[in-house]
């Protein structure tokens, strides 16, 4: 019976997050990426805000669905970078500034452990599916509407 259960209960995790393969681990927001220009983009991501949480990342998940993605909160302005250590999927890394702004965009690749370091400080990153920034027509100076109840990290 607990095993029947415990399938259900996956069964509808799964179901939850709009059919991908892998639940998601974390809480979810929705995101609005816009350009100067008007251009917008919709998405939806996992907030990592904890130290053991950004550690861990998108390490070892197989997929990632199109249109979500990964927001590290960090606790205060930082220069952390990122590496793809144990990490399967290819990525694009936005590192954001405290108003969401797009600083700069990185290329992940695969469990590639080439340290990832930003020219400046950053508040929080975006990893997304590589290429979803040029796909929807955005890059350096667009900016996240980042929700006004986001956790603050730790």
């Amino acid at each position: 019976m607990r095993t029947a259960l415990a399938a259900l209960v996956l069964v509808a995790a799964i179901a939850a997050c709009g059919g991908s393969d892998e639940p998601h681990l974390y809480p979810t927001v929705a995101l609005t990426v816009r350009a100067a220009g008007g251009t917008a983009a919709a998405l939806t991501a996992e907030v990592v805000r904890t130290s053991s949480e950004r550690q861990q990342g998108l390490m070892f998940r197989q997929s990632l669905p199109e249109n979500e993605g990964m927001l590290f909160v960090f606790p205060a302005e930082t220069r952390t970078g990122f590496w793809m250590r144990n990490t399967y999927i290819p990525l694009t890394i936005a590192y954001l500034a405290a108003d969401g702004v797009v600083l700069e965009l990185r290329t992940g690749e695969p469990l590639n452990e080439t340290l990832l370091s930003p020219a400046q400080p950053y508040r929080y990153t975006l990893e997304v599916n590589e290429g979803w920034f040029e796909r929807h027509g955005l890059g350096l100076g667009a900016q996240v509407i980042l929700p006004p109840d986001l956790p603050a990290g730790e």
